[in-house]
């Protein structure tokens, strides 16, 4: 870690009147997208990346991060007071935390849930600023094979192609895939699945397929399912938002365990926030002398998890910074962003925008400082405000999409792109594909390519320097671990012999 360079990039932070109202809106914005049932930081970051236009690299990337970690936050706003989870993530927060509510502790479970989320974030924070560059020193010695087999192997993971039911995100990633596809070769010039289009002749922006298959697709399914929102089933006091310290450490040793879990399950690529926070909901059951009364509203129960949530945060953001692999959807989104601004992710990022990316990490402890503050005092603010603008939320979503991607290129193909993604997404999500894989597929086939092409370039068409680094060799391995896995344990669960001789 190089303490002084993040000591300057809280000072670029903290004197930069833009920075922090760049964060400031990022959080706001996050909090409130977060605790939209269903939207989610991923859709909330890829409505907003055209506010991103125009802005200098580092307020750009603080906005993306801020509303990332805002999204964090208020997911769990709607889990506790309707028991509606914000996004996917956030369902955990509801075994316990609507019980709480239910039980006139309303107050008390929003406090708590902001408070474990704030040292998660915090010790997310701390691992990305310590690990980020070892990770980007130590991925110098990757070449184009070792790119290859790692992308290759972080698609697989992130995609979900290593689950038991495959075969929906092997659609979803392909259809991703295809996607990228689209325009003139880099190499030969030659147009691809363009169908005589001169439009496509560039290519599909990832930003008209993400606002699209998630902003748009969210527009439709709202004007078919109507308002999300119910009525908030416990009053917030103004006083009740404040448990004493002596209630606040009783959840420590809970805290700690779901912010250690969610940070390194953050690192692993395919994993996401959503993993961490059950697995530390299990682990804390499992430690409990009181396992039944989980569900009941049990305040470990809902610390853990959203101190999981938080510090998957900054786990994630590890290899999307170090090596330019996104390790969910929410981090592709971001990653294109980083790139729309002119920013390269990967092992020389430190060194060629270092000042940028410390101040950005400076920025994203600030804003969880911000955070805690904002989901303490405000909390029955966002909730009153959530529950009056759901209504509008729908052409409110639509004019926010048509407006950002018609300002990219002045170019009304583009929204008819959008919309007929939007189709897409809306379809997708009817039929319970996933749409994240469809994402990281568009995200990375473009890098997946340019590595495969330049590692057989220096090989002279060989195909074995993929298995003759080591490096490389491992990954692949663990690739087709993956691909496999689920079909060994499907043969194992199947065979009486086994479970007999067991």
């Amino acid at each position: 870690m190089d303490l002084q360079a993040l000591m300057d990039g809280f000072k670029s932070i903290l004197t930069s009147p833009s920075a922090i109202l760049w964060c400031l809106l990022g959080i706001t914005i996050g909090t409130l997208v977060g605790a939209l049932p269903g939207v989610g930081p991923t859709t909330g970051i890829a409505i907003l990346l055209p506010l991103t236009f125009g802005l200098n690299p580092l307020d750009a990337l603080i906005l993306m991060m801020s509303v990332y970690n805002g999204a964090m936050y208020g997911g769990r706003i709607s889990s506790i007071l309707i028991n509606v989870p914000g996004d996917a993530a956030a369902v955990v927060s509801t075994f316990d935390g609507y019980p709480l509510a239910q039980q006139g502790k309303a107050g008390y479970a929003l406090t708590l849930s902001a408070v474990a989320s704030f040292i998660g974030g915090t010790l997310g924070f701390v691992g990305l600023a310590f690990l980020s560059p070892t990770i980007a020193r130590g991925a110098l010695v990757f070449g184009p094979p070792e790119y290859f087999t790692l992308m290759l192997f972080a698609l697989i993971a992130t995609s979900g192609l290593a689950e038991k039911r495959p075969f929906k995100a092997i659609v979803s990633t392909l259809l991703g895939l295809m996607i990228a596809l689209i325009g003139m070769d880099s190499v030969t010039g030659e147009p691809r699945l363009t169908f005589g289009l001169l439009e496509l002749w560039d290519g599909i922006d990832f930003v008209v397929v993400a606002i699209g298959v998630f902003g748009m697709s969210e527009v439709l399914l709202r004007l078919e399912t109507g308002s999300a929102m119910q009525e908030i089933a416990a009053k917030l006091p103004f006083k009740s938002l404040f448990p004493n310290i002596k209630e606040i450490v009783s959840n420590f040793s809970a805290i700690a365990r779901g912010s250690l879990i969610g940070f390194f399950v953050g690192v692993l690529p395919g994993a996401g926030a959503t993993i961490a926070t059950f697995l530390a909901y299990s682990a804390e059951k499992k430690v409990s002398r009181n396992p039944e009364r989980f569900g009941m509203g049990v305040p470990q129960g809902l610390s853990a998890p959203e101190a999981a949530n938080n510090a998957s945060v900054g786990g994630a953001l590890i290899p999307t910074f170090s090596l330019g692999i996104p390790g969910s959807g929410t981090t592709a989104i971001l990653l294109g962003g980083l790139m729309m601004v002119g920013l390269k992710p990967g092992p020389l990022m430190f060194q060629e925008s270092g000042d940028v990316i410390w101040a950005a990490i400076a920025g994203f402890c600030v804003a969880n400082i911000l955070l805690l503050i904002l989901n303490t005092v405000f909390v029955p603010f966002f909730a009153i405000a959530i529950q009056k603008a759901d209504p509008y939320m729908a052409p409110l979503i639509a004019v926010l999409c048509s407006l950002g991607v018609y300002m990219m290129n002045n170019s009304l193909f583009d929204i008819g792109l959008m919309i007929f993604f939007g189709f897409v997404g809306y379809f997708m999500r009817k039929c319970q594909f996933p749409i994240a894989p469809l994402i990281l597929g568009l995200i990375l086939a473009p890098m997946i390519e340019k590595s495969m092409r330049q590692a057989l370039s220096m090989s002279g068409n060989d195909y074995s320097i993929f298995v003759m680094r080591p490096i490389s060799l491992v990954f692949l391995v663990l690739s087709i671990i993956l691909l496999f896995l689920p079909i060994i344990k499907k043969l194992y669960n199947r065979n009486p012999e086994i479970k007999i001789n067991q």
